[in-house]
């Protein structure tokens, strides 16, 4: 009896994070009925238009012991439309399940980017032109990162998770009174939401998100949905709402489309049952408008990246400084570029009293640098560390241009004397 407890008690835990119009949530594990339900669900997803050959080949394949990332759209498709509509909503999230923190970063829809065989565009063409592995291969470009899922849903499935959670509880910033956002309800009837808190139904949650009515568009409307993401994984995360997901998944499976099959989904919904709103991060890539497109702040898109993918907070765009390597451990090879005698062997007598290895010093082919180079193969915060000891030196990556043996090349250029004046004055 206490085997048959513990494997009853197994049946019922948590197993699968189902996957919403922007995040990925949670789920219960085991049993028959629960089983069936996802098994069900990922083959229909799996069905859908643009799942294909094409889409896996773009695709990086993920580690499993590594964080991951997933292109998460918001699709504003309509039955008499095409397909292919164009991603209303279009999220990266990075998935670090050991320290089960998910990071969202919400890219306009109307950023101005390089679409691969279309040229430039607003981003969310890419579904138009070429489905989900065109608008995989323009998202890994713009932001410079791998992609390792796919995921897309449409207003009926959105709508088909929060009733099925029986609404979703959001503090409403500001009155919302747009007919064109709640087109989607039957005489209008979700086109107003009073500011406050309040628990929305899937058609006045899909106004919400949708709705662009304010000075700056969609940047709001971008911020409304980070909120809405957040409070809907904290309330699917109560025990009462776990255990109606499976069927919430089945329900919503003809109106999603991944490239993830069942055990991917499963794998990862194990790792992130406990996830609350307290571990998701949010932001987004702030751009100027200049009609017809977003023009994307590059300091700003480079800080998120960075951040997101060193596992820090959104909030702290600072790069930590890379501990400092011992001296000792580093050989350097010096050269005079610059044909001034003795200035290798100076250098060399610089970086030696700061407890450098220098293993050779002589002259470089030509005596043509104007500026000294502090040359690395790899390890570039070594070959910064080097250069501190030589105010005026430049950091180059070698990429075979330069031949030598030693972790660092010291190639001494004619600025010579002006560093070696200020190093005297430190």
């Amino acid at each position: 009896m206490r085997v048959h407890g513990e494997r009853r008690k197994r049946a019922i835990k948590r197993v699968l994070a189902g996957l919403s119009l922007a995040i990925v949530a949670l789920v219960l594990s085991g049993g028959a009925w629960a089983y069936y339900q996802l098994h069900a669900a990922g083959r229909t997803m799996n069905l859908q238009p643009g799942i294909d050959e094409s889409l896996t080949q773009v695709l990086e394949k993920r580690e499993r012991s590594k964080p991951f990332n997933v292109l998460l759209l918001g699709s504003d498709a309509r039955p008499w439309e095409d397909e292919n509509a164009r991603a209303d909503t279009i999220i990266l999230a990075r998935v670090d399940t050991d320290a089960k923190k998910v990071w969202l970063l919400s890219i306009p829809r109307d950023t101005r980017a390089k679409i691969p065989g279309y040229g430039v565009n607003k981003i969310n063409a890419a579904t138009f032109h070429g489905g989900p592995s065109l608008m995989v291969e323009t998202v890994r470009d713009f932001l410079g990162v791998p992609i390792n899922h796919y995921v897309s849903i449409d207003f009926t499935g959105f709508q088909h998770v929060v009733d099925g959670l029986g609404g979703v509880w959001i503090d409403v910033e500001h009155d919302i009174d747009d007919w064109r956002a709640a087109s989607h309800s039957p005489g209008l009837r979700a086109k107003e939401i009073p500011a406050g808190y309040q628990l929305l139904d899937g058609e006045h949650a899909l106004t919400f998100v949708r709705t662009r009515d304010f000075p700056d568009a969609d940047f709001t409307r971008m911020q409304n949905q980070q909120t809405f993401f957040l409070a809907l994984a904290e309330q699917m995360s109560k025990p009462g709402n776990v255990l109606k997901i499976p069927s919430i998944i089945r329900g919503m499976a003809e109106y999603m489309s991944t490239d993830m099959r069942l055990g991917d989904m499963i794998d990862f919904a194990d790792a992130m049952h406990d996830i609350g709103s307290q571990n998701i991060e949010t932001a987004t890539l702030l751009g100027e408008w200049r009609s017809p497109y977003v023009w994307t702040d590059t300091e700003n898109k480079e800080s998120l990246i960075d951040a997101m993918m060193s596992g820090r907070s959104f909030d702290d765009t600072t790069v930590p400084e890379p501990e400092l390597v011992e001296p000792s451990s580093i050989s350097i090879t010096v050269r005079n570029g610059a044909g001034i005698n003795g200035s290798a062997a100076e250098t060399a007598e610089i970086l030696g009293g700061a407890g450098y290895a220098v293993d050779e010093v002589g002259n470089a082919n030509q005596f043509v640098y104007d500026e000294t180079l502090v040359v690395f193969r790899s390890g570039q915060h070594v070959a910064e560390q080097v250069a501190r000891e030589l105010p005026t030196a430049r950091v180059v990556e070698g990429r075979g241009m330069y031949q030598f043996t030693t972790d660092i090349l010291v190639v001494v250029g004619k600025d010579f004397e002006t560093w070696t004046d200020a190093a005297e004055g430190r």
